[in-house]
């Protein structure tokens, strides 16, 4: 009997399906492009997402390499963690970098991802939204609704077509309430 049951947990173990680690799923930076004033450095927050197999909770440990020359740091998720983690990096110089975070060490989380991260005083220009003075616009073959147009507030209708629809004989050409055909 002693044999029959070993024999039994060890098929039970064998057909488990195997557990695997959390895979990396995403990875931000903010802000994005980072602002640098001279003589100082441009702080940035680093999130990190994985993905959890459920409804396992398992453990695993992630590295950031900034891109920078500068240490590299390490995540890691235990039992009960969030998904998201996050850590702070200061570049020190200007310019365009490549973060990357891969999966590390006896527990290591699945996969790796990629983001670049512009630093620079080029950067605090493109962070601004730039300020439209032209007013409300509206996309290609689209035209403003007359008297629509309320402080920020507009509506944008079809534009007529230039040269009205060649229609066929016995049909004539129509345009109402935004609709053209022939009929």
């Amino acid at each position: 009997m002693k044999g029959k049951l070993l024999v039994f947990i060890a098929a039970a173990l064998a057909a488990a399906p195997a557990v695997a680690a959390p895979r990396i799923e995403s990875v931000s930076v903010k802000p994005n492009p980072a602002p640098i004033e001279a003589g100082k450095t441009a702080d940035v927050v680093i999130s990190v997402t994985i993905e959890r197999p459920t409804p396992l909770d398992i453990s695993c440990e992630a590295t950031i390499d900034p891109g920078d020359g500068g240490r590299t740091l390490t995540l890691s998720w235990d039992l009960g963690d969030r998904r998201t983690k996050t850590t702070r990096h200061e570049y020190a110089k200007p310019g365009t970098y490549r973060l990357k975070v891969s999966g590390t060490g006896k527990g290591a989380c699945v996969g790796a991802r990629e983001v670049t991260v512009t630093v620079g005083t080029h950067a605090a220009a493109a962070a601004k939204p730039a300020k439209s003075a032209a007013g409300p616009s509206c996309p290609p073959g689209w035209a403003l609704a007359e008297g629509s147009v309320r402080g920020a507030r507009f509506t944008c209708r079809p534009q007529p077509p230039a040269q009205p629809l060649q229609c066929a004989q016995g049909t004539k050409y129509f345009s109402t309430h935004g609709e053209i055909g022939c009929r």
